[in-house]
């Protein structure tokens, strides 16, 4: 999002922090957020009269209030009264934002339950799992197999009690939300929001072979120390880098792998 847009989430954001620190059901509030983002998405006309700059902030506030009273949690309205009566770089972005905050309270509730850590873990792992297995990653993105509730549903019963519930519904989610070819960046997305909500880069490691926890936990230091910031390491295996790490933090590759050394040699030879 452009700058308007990202001082509008972020206002959101704090309105919506704000409420989960008094007496309002996170999920609940999620599941707001999650429906009033799929109208957004659905209906053009309505996010355009919510971003409208011709309108005023009190005109907009009301039409929030008007379109979601009685249906949704209060804290939800507020919410929403608050994102409307801000700036928008373009209409499209207050879907995304009430997408975004709808996984930010989804988080929110994991944290109280003293789970986000693990959501993070297990939603790179989904991640992993759908990364090696590619015909069951393009069924489950798939338009022309069953409905987007349907694929979504499966994919939770198919994981099972090998998530928390926090992070069976962000992958339904994402599933119900992907096209072909988009699942994995998606899942990635949610897992780098929830490392962020915990004040850490996002760190992928991919070697030819596993790490040891000691080698985890040693690089792991390494990047701290570089980045002067909490990082939270995540790690993959691909056997056809033969040897060496490649290393991604927050979108700053480094690439020591044998592989990759193999090609720049080959290029210089070539010169």
């Amino acid at each position: 999002m452009r700058a308007a847009s990202e001082n509008s989430y972020q206002a959101g954001l704090r309105v919506l922090t704000d409420a989960l620190r008094s007496d309002a059901d996170a999920m609940a509030v999620a599941e707001n957020l999650y429906g009033i983002s799929d109208l957004l998405r659905e209906s053009g006309r309505v996010a355009h009269a919510l971003t409208d700059p011709g309108r005023t902030e009190a005109d907009k506030r009301q039409l929030a209030h008007d379109l979601l009273a009685n249906g949704v949690e209060p804290q939800t309205i507020e919410i929403m009264q608050t994102l409307a009566s801000n700036r928008w770089s373009s209409y499209r972005d207050l879907e995304v934002a009430a997408e975004q905050l709808g996984n930010e309270a989804v988080f929110s509730a994991a944290e109280d339950a003293g789970q986000l850590k693990q959501v993070e873990e297990e939603l790179f792992a989904v991640h992993n799992f759908l990364a090696d297995n590619r015909e069951f990653r393009i069924n489950l993105s798939d338009l022309g197999v069953g409905s987007a509730h349907d694929r979504a549903h499966f994919a939770a019963r198919f994981f099972g009690d090998a998530l928390t519930p926090y992070s069976s519904r962000l992958l339904r989610r994402q599933v119900r939300l992907s096209i072909h070819g988009r699942l994995l960046s998606l899942i990635r997305e949610i897992t780098h929001q929830a490392a962020s909500r915990r004040g850490c880069l996002f760190a992928t490691v991919t070697s030819a072979s596993p790490l040891s926890q000691i080698q985890i936990e040693r690089l792991q230091k390494i990047l701290e120390a570089r980045y002067q910031s909490a990082v939270a390491v995540n790690t993959e295996v691909d056997p056809s880098l033969l040897g060496g790490l490649h290393i991604e933090v927050d979108g700053d590759g480094i690439n020591a792998t044998v592989k990759s050394n193999l090609a720049k040699a080959k290029r210089e030879l070539v010169r």
